[in-house]
């Protein structure tokens, strides 16, 4: 079975506040005479389910399009943390080998609507990201707009990870998937040298051996 933790894009999906909101416009359609149907988009590239690259939150690192494969095509644990904001140490302490893989947190954010911006969002700490990072964490999904605070003046944990090469995704919708051991398939569009892009996120349970 394959979960699709994608959120949809749409002219009604929320964006960080200042960002470029979606806009999926028609550029030819069928109905008025033309050929074919074509429509043009304009959007941040941190709209919906998207992955950061390093160049988000460092000057001359690299781009979406740099990014590991191995590490988009691996596998994840989903665990769901009922944490109201911040996700700190002694939230993570009780996973255990993590090393290698990735980890994607399922908390209330995956209950937002598809259309609301909710700026009290569950965020990890700088402590929790540099002790994921240092747990050998490959990847960290989250089912929310960052791994920040809505309020962040330094992008704290963005920056945690990168010390540790940890790929971040962001809105993901975890909302029923179990918690477990998942086959990961999380590719981004290939935009060069890109501090973000779009992605669809699927994932599909490993069946243990009987």
């Amino acid at each position: 079975m394959l979960y699709d933790l994608t959120r949809p894009l749409s002219s009604r999906t929320p964006v960080y506040p200042g960002d470029t909101p979606v806009s999926i416009t028609p550029t030819s359609q069928m109905c008025d005479g033309d050929l074919c149907n074509v429509s043009s988009i304009a959007m941040t590239v941190h709209a919906g389910t998207h992955i950061d690259a390093p160049r988000h939150y460092a000057d001359g690192a690299p781009g979406v399009d740099a990014l590991d494969l191995s590490v988009l095509t691996g596998t994840a644990q989903v665990v769901t943390l009922d944490i109201a904001l911040a996700i700190d140490v002694t939230d993570l302490v009780h996973l255990t080998n993590l090393s290698g893989k990735g980890l994607l947190v399922h908390t209330r954010g995956s209950e937002a609507l598809n259309d609301v911006f909710d700026p009290g969002y569950t965020f990890f700490t700088p402590a929790a990201a540099e002790w994921l990072g240092g747990q050998g964490v490959r990847l960290i999904g989250i089912d929310t707009p960052s791994v920040d605070p809505a309020d962040s003046t330094d992008l704290a944990a963005h920056h945690a990870f990168l010390r540790h090469d940890t790929i971040i995704i962001e809105n993901l919708c975890l909302r029923a998937v179990p918690d477990g051991h998942y086959r990961l398939l999380a590719l981004p569009l290939k935009i060069v040298d890109c501090d973000a892009a779009p992605a669809r996120v699927l994932i599909e349970p490993i069946l243990s051996k009987s």
